[in-house]
């Protein structure tokens, strides 16, 4: 599988820190308010939305370049869209069971690195009303980004701006100890996920057995599709680095 993270740094860059996702307590120890705080600012459903435009414009787009997945695609109509809902499925499924591991690792590095009263700032901004609806806007402008034209590391992204007062509300932690220390660990943070997107699929068994199903369904004889074997199966998917 071939990770790109370019998805999430060009949206998160363009309007300010994420914060959504389901409320988090400010945890006792410095470990669990770390992994509280990398939940925050990486929420499942910003991870689903990166995903889904990963598949329906990468993917897809790879698999009908495929000259044996096309051909196979006339004679067989909807097979390479089903095929990439499928491993899209798998994917996710993947991916929410992997999705704990990389909450702790980043809360790990925030750990490190924030001491007790930063880390409590940054969990009370990101599980704050205008943290949440700054990551909204980001999820909103991944899920509506145009196809990227020349591959995905060229993808461009408008998420709408936040408000005046959440906009505010951004700058004044920004400029806290904590923010600054977030700011600084950007790079750790989006090295941590893209290590992590890479080993966060299903197994090749699993994939194999999505892939069985849906050339029975299409009725896609077995010969025709081993010619078609070296099809791009992994594809080439876009991961999402949080931008704290």
């Amino acid at each position: 599988m071939i990770w790109r993270a370019s998805i999430a740094l060009a949206a998160l860059a363009l309007i300010c820190t994420d914060g959504c996702g389901a409320s988090a307590p400010i945890a006792a120890s410095p470990v669990d308010a770390g992994s509280n705080l990398a939940k925050l600012t990486y929420p499942a459903r910003m991870d689903a939305v990166a995903m889904t435009y990963a598949f329906t414009t990468d993917v897809a787009t790879t698999y009908r370049a495929d000259a044996n997945l096309h051909a196979l695609d006339v004679k067989h109509p909807g097979l390479v869209d089903a095929m990439v809902a499928a491993l899209l499925l798998e994917y996710r499924r993947a991916r929410d069971i992997a999705l704990p591991r990389l909450w702790a690792r980043i809360g790990a590095a925030y750990a490190g690195r924030l001491n007790a009263v930063e880390l409590r700032q940054a969990v009370t901004f990101f599980d704050s009303p205008a943290g949440h609806r700054i990551v909204e806007l980001a999820i909103q402008g991944i899920a509506a980004a145009p196809p990227p034209e020349n591959g995905a590391g060229n993808t461009v992204i408008y998420p709408a701006e936040p408000t005046r007062e959440d906009a505010m509300a951004q700058a004044t932690f920004d400029a806290t100890s904590a923010g600054r220390k977030l700011a600084a660990m950007r790079p750790e943070v989006a090295a941590i996920n893209d290590d992590w997107s890479t080993k966060a699929a299903p197994d090749q068994a699993t994939a194999s057995a999505a892939m069985s199903k849906i050339i029975a369904r299409f009725g896609v004889s077995a010969s025709d599709f081993s010619q078609a074997a070296g099809h791009p199966g992994s594809g080439s998917v876009s991961s999402i680095t949080p931008r704290p």
